[in-house]
């Protein structure tokens, strides 16, 4: 089950900002023709992904469990560092970078496209199985879907986390997506072509 992040409308608005405010406030325009403009920027952003493969749910990007979250606890969420490649054909070639990245892991739940507080009765019963920080890296060829080709899109995220006894767990994610040529990025289900997430204990 794909949640992909570029959908979140505070993202997509800041794009939209940055478009709305003309060359002053995004990077420069290409010195030479067929060169493409690079934008830099950091924003916050959190989302979640279900591998029934292996019985896990990752939540990512805010440094609070679900229970802290659902009793109304004041959440910080990360920043990633973002930049955007707009290349001469027209789609926006994005790179989502954090290097502090929180990640709480849970048994996975058939929870649809979308978490809010109405979930809440569920998700603040679930357990906490590890968590911590981890490096996130994200790509995206297509951001806003207006290319003609297909998109492609996934995150690879790594590092130690901990169980609730204090135990280290090594931590693996892969998420591979697709999204046909045609094919409305804001309403279209991805092809889900790989999504893993690992939990090992340290020494084993």
């Amino acid at each position: 089950m794909i949640q992909p992040i570029r959908l979140f409308g505070r993202f997509v608005s800041c794009i939209a900002l940055i478009a709305a405010a003309g060359p002053s406030t995004a990077a420069a325009s290409p010195a030479f023709p067929g060169q493409s403009g690079v934008i830099r920027f950091q924003d916050q952003l959190a989302f979640f992904i279900v591998d029934p493969g292996s019985g896990l749910m990752s939540f990512h990007g805010i440094d609070a469990s679900f229970a802290q979250i659902c009793s109304g606890a004041p959440v910080q969420f990360d920043d990633f560092s973002i930049q955007l490649v707009t290349a001469p054909s027209g789609p926006i070639h994005a790179l989502f970078t954090g290097q502090e990245h929180s990640v709480y892991i849970y048994p996975a739940l058939p929870l649809g496209n979308h978490i809010g507080p109405q979930d809440c009765p569920i998700l603040a019963g679930l357990p906490v199985l590890a968590s911590g920080k981890a490096r996130l890296v994200r790509t995206d060829n297509d951001l806003l879907g207006s290319g003609a080709g297909a998109n492609a899109f996934g995150w690879s995220a790594s590092g130690n986390l901990t169980d609730p006894t204090g135990r280290v767990i090594q931590y693996s994610e892969t998420v591979r997506a697709l999204l046909t040529p045609g094919q409305d990025p804001a309403a279209a289900e991805p092809r889900d072509l790989q999504t893993s997430i690992r939990l090992t204990p340290k020494g084993r």
